[in-house]
């Protein structure tokens, strides 16, 4: 999910890839390296037949996060720009809205909802509320979080509660909704629901303790924890395809050393960020399905891939570069070289969008059976487009790969899942090309 980077190894890796929008993000990069960048592209061999060992990486759910409200829990908090993101998420929110309105009204009047993780604002419970839920429990983890939405609530109660105030303000019963401090599995709920509303998915779905949270959840707070429509969402998944990555083909050695990058912690992007372009279609890499049977945990979930690199994703890719670098002015001074002249768009394009970086990562949730409630943070295929989530990149090796079509990359995940939830999942990837 959207938040600020917390620290990386190298220092240029903060200017490089911390901030959400690509455009500042690039700046930053080329005002640090200014002249010693050169897009002069050293040669790569061409992929070998023999399968070539990828870098094998560890990193926590947690790495990379900061916020600004700060614990003592291993656990992911968000600040307020977050917050204010997903509220005024236009691909997330009102297809929310949509699947809650159509579920309370199959349940009737005396439904009684349960929203986890119901932030400041309050999004999720107050739809439910507008909707015709009887009660609301609306669960929030993080104090401040939790003392600013009993605020918003309280506002919503008064005699003259209104919309109009650009809040999201809605008059509301006293006690229709009522917000309660604490994590879910460490609460007794006064009774169990019929409906579970939830956004406690990360950019790798597994982040946020979704499996501890939910797992509890079934086990008891949910009326029929075996019918799909006990939930909303049904499912949240994660979506993951090997990418070229423009930075690590462009910011070269001496000026710049990536084996200090690559490998440790996680560099994540806006889901709009074209530096970033797909070399395979994607692949799920997890899918926890609710209504059906989780793991016990502590538990290890593994996820074996193997992606074809296809002529199609390269010439997309290549298609792709080639518009970033006309469009973005501070993608194209990255092409200026030392002596002052400027390296060939279409070649540089062409070069980069043949070589791996690394495997990017984002999620989708399954609202309900209607196609048209599916929340993607990326396109269908994988397209860049706005989106609240970010885009997870592990960097897989020190220096570019060449591929082409029909190379094989190979990949092995591993989710290290624990029944706490203030213990944050822990996660291995490794692999090899072909």
């Amino acid at each position: 999910m959207m938040t600020v980077c917390k620290r990386f190894v190298a220092a240029l890796l903060l200017a490089t890839a911390c901030a959400l929008k690509p455009i500042e993000r690039r700046a930053a990069v080329q005002g640090l390296v200014g002249a010693a960048i050169a897009p002069q592209l050293p040669p790569l061999p061409a992929a070998a037949a023999a399968p070539v060992a990828l870098k094998s990486i560890e990193w926590s759910a947690t790495d990379g996060f900061d916020s600004d409200f700060p614990s003592q829990i291993d656990f992911i908090e968000f600040d307020e720009k977050a917050y204010k993101a997903m509220r005024d998420d236009p691909r997330r929110t009102p297809k929310f809205t949509k699947a809650i309105a159509n579920r309370l009204k199959a349940l009737g009047p005396d439904a009684v909802v349960l929203d986890l993780g119901t932030g400041p604002f309050c999004v999720l419970a107050l739809v439910a509320a507008k909707y015709g839920a009887k009660k609301v429990y609306a669960v929030e983890a993080n104090p401040e979080a939790a003392r600013r939405a009993k605020a918003f609530i309280a506002k919503c109660e008064k005699p003259n509660a209104s919309g109009r105030d650009g809040e999201g303000v809605i008059p509301l019963a006293p006690g229709q909704i009522e917000v309660i401090e604490g994590f879910s599995t460490k609460l007794e709920l006064p009774q169990k629901v019929d409906l579970c509303v939830f956004e406690i998915c990360g950019s790798i779905a597994s982040e946020e303790g979704l499996y501890a949270t939910m797992k509890d959840a079934k086990a008891r707070h949910l009326k029929n924890p075996d019918d799909p429509g006990s939930y909303i969402p049904q499912r949240c998944q994660t979506y993951a395809a090997p990418v070229s990555y423009a930075l690590h083909n462009l910011l070269t050695p001496p000026s710049y050393d990536w084996s200090k990058i690559a490998g440790k912690d996680p560099i994540r992007f806006n889901c709009r960020d074209e530096a970033l372009q797909l070399l395979a279609p994607p692949q799920l890499l997890e899918d926890v399905n609710f209504a059906g049977p989780l793991p016990s945990l502590p538990a290890t979930v593994s996820t074996k891939l193997a992606f074809n690199v296809d002529a199609a994703s390269l010439q997309r890719a290549e298609a792709n570069y080639a518009d970033a670098f006309a469009n973005e002015r501070q993608l194209q001074s990255l092409l200026v070289k030392e002596d002052g002249s400027k390296a060939s768009a279409a070649a540089t394009s062409a070069d980069i969008a043949a070589k791996f970086s690394g495997l990017a990562m984002w999620p989708t949730l399954v609202l309900d059976d209607d196609a048209a409630t599916l929340v993607k943070s990326r396109g269908a295929n994988g397209e860049a487009q706005k989106s609240h989530w970010q885009t997870v990149l592990q960097l897989l090796a020190d220096a570019p790969v060449a591929v082409a079509a029909g190379t094989t990359i190979s990949l092995a995940f591993d989710a290290k899942l624990d029944k706490d939830v203030t213990k944050a999942a822990a996660y291995k990837l490794g692999g090899s090309i072909a």
